[in-house]
């Protein structure tokens, strides 16, 4: 139960099957609603291979608007730490996904990931509802002045610095929000 409606969560680990079967991998690469690309903070190459598999999956997926959470695991073993979290964070907003810390064996934010995914997932699904609804709505309804303002308001944003920064700023460590 996440926010009060039942989900399931159905999890494939790919990191190992890619050498295996490289038709398992591709196939997942098309299919799945969300992913979580997941790197030890204790291994520098799995968080370089992340960052590949990030690169791979946006390729796969181009047009489409699919979270993704980059998930640094093993935050209990600080001393062997080799990412930092201002490495992980850094990455996420180049990469226009969700960033989260974990540590498994002493179920740190586990379950604040597990949750996060399924708000990723219905925010995005209700972003798009409303969307469609609107654009429908207002290819209808909108009058030609409305539609001029509305285009110049964004060309105002855009030669405004700070309301640009504004526009397309996002946390990528709060999961709660697109």
């Amino acid at each position: 139960m996440v926010d009060g409606e039942s989900a399931t969560l159905i999890l494939l680990d790919m990191w190992e099957n890619k050498s295996q079967d490289n038709w398992i991998y591709d196939h997942c690469m098309q299919v799945g609603d969300a992913y979580l690309i997941v790197y030890s903070i204790t291994d520098r190459a799995s968080f370089e291979k992340a960052s590949e598999l990030r690169i791979q999956l946006r390729r796969a997926r181009q047009t489409e608007d699919i979270p993704i959470i980059l998930v640094g695991n093993k935050s209990d073993l600080v001393r062997c730490r080799e990412v930092s979290i201002s490495e992980g964070r850094a990455c996420a907003v180049v990469f226009d996904c969700k960033f989260i810390e974990t540590s498994a064996a002493v179920q740190h934010n586990v379950k604040e990931l597990f949750e996060g995914i399924v708000r990723q997932v219905r925010l995005r699904r209700d972003s798009k509802e409303k969307n469609e609804k609107r654009l429908a709505y207002q290819k209808r309804r909108e009058s030609i002045p409305k539609k001029a303002r509305r285009f110049w308001g964004k060309i105002v944003a855009k030669k405004n610095k700070n309301m640009a920064f504004k526009l397309k700023s996002k946390s990528c460590h709060d999961l709660s929000v697109l």
